[in-house]
């Protein structure tokens, strides 16, 4: 065992090594840079710089999917699970240390390979995008009234309306700077994440140029054709009452909760027990999730006063928000409907009650 984690303490010396060596190669511009310098570095051949860049950046890219694989673990089975899983055995957590494994390799081949394909094939954005724009959606577009017909930089606009040319000198800056690769001339695209780099890039060069800015702008289809401002259409107030529908509701429930939330459930696999005083008992698991930040005592109790509720054990105790136990629930016979009698058990807080929960009560039949 010792063995295991003097190799895991290795490999992060090892990483930090690396990710110090990446971070000294970003401060003195020895870094992979943009797309042309990434594609000339992958057409040299191996060298000392190559390989140097290579390792560090894939060494980075694993230390960050590892640190995110942690992170999203933790919501899934909670931090408490998670360290154990670190600090404990790793013979007592293969299922565990398999899931990060999974998730990290996940995580480092979508910074590593799959990129911008995530957008392109896996982002439901892109999908929901395409269903809800019509002509006169507003998104990054490109003036195709304005620019075509390209052609390269002949002097100002008098200039090339002489020639017969637009304003978008195709200079292929708007594609060179794109995450996602496309070409926004072409019209809006499912890949298109509206980050707008391709304004910066074509405003930046229509300046240098002395042509007008404003060839790639936040604009609609109708604005572009027909030179149609921004209106309220039925579908844009449809979207907004529905997600006013949306924000109404996330809000109440959100107001509306309760600061505990209780689970009481019969103990499966166990009957009820006749007590020698003639009462019915069943056996519940009961867990209670404290929502709030401050700790208070938790009390349960029956609504109705014809039965009696024992704690096994010390009760309720709350540890990190969660509090878990057992108890008997006890019903005098007379009292029973049948063989399953529904109950109601009150959370009291203070002397107050905060929860109601109700739960099934096994007996024997009349």
């Amino acid at each position: 065992m010792s063995a295991i984690y003097i190799l895991i303490g290795a490999s992060f010396i090892v990483a930090l090594g690396f990710l110090g060596a990446f971070l000294w190669a970003v401060k003195s511009n020895q870094y992979e840079d943009d797309w042309k310098h990434q594609k000339k570095l992958d057409d040299q051949p191996w060298n000392k710089e190559k390989i140097f860049k290579k390792t560090s950046k894939h060494i980075l890219f694993f230390v960050i999917s590892f640190a995110i694989s942690h992170t999203f673990l933790a919501y899934i089975i909670g931090s408490d699970e998670l360290l154990k899983i670190q600090f404990d055995n790793p013979s007592n957590h293969v299922a565990g240390l398999s899931a990060m494994l999974i998730f990290t390799t996940v995580f480092y081949l979508v910074f590593s390979r799959f990129r911008e394909q995530v957008c392109i094939a896996v982002c439901p954005y892109g999908r929901l995008q395409g269903v809800l724009l019509d002509r006169n959606s507003v998104v990054v577009t490109y003036d195709y009234k304005g620019g075509e017909k390209r052609g390269k930089w002949q002097g100002k606009r008098e200039v090339r309306e002489e020639v017969g040319k637009g304003d978008c000198i195709d200079c292929h800056q708007c594609v060179d700077v794109c995450p996602t690769g496309i070409d926004i001339r072409n019209g809006t695209q499912l890949e298109c994440i509206n980050c707008t780099a391709c304004i910066d890039a074509c405003n930046t060069v229509m300046e240098k140029t002395g042509l007008e800015p404003g060839l790639m702008r936040y604009d609609s289809e109708e604005g572009i054709a027909n030179g149609v401002g921004f209106k309220f259409t039925a579908r844009i107030k449809a979207y907004i009452g529905v997600l006013t529908i949306l924000v109404v509701v996330v809000l109440g429930l959100l107001l509306s909760r309760s600061d505990v939330e209780t689970s009481i459930l019969r103990t499966p696999g166990i009957m009820y027990q006749t007590r020698e005083d003639g009462r019915i008992s069943n056996l519940y698991n009961v867990k209670v999730i404290n929502k709030t930040t401050t700790e208070f005592p938790v009390e349960l109790r029956l609504k109705e006063s014809n039965g009696e509720i024992q704690m096994v054990g010390e009760g309720l105790t709350f540890n990190d928000g969660v509090a878990q136990g057992a108890m008997f629930i006890l019903l005098e016979k007379e009292n029973l409907s049948g063989v399953k009698t529904n109950v109601e058990i009150e959370v009291v807080s203070n002397g107050e009650v905060i929860e109601v929960v109700k739960t099934n009560f096994m007996g024997p039949t009349k």
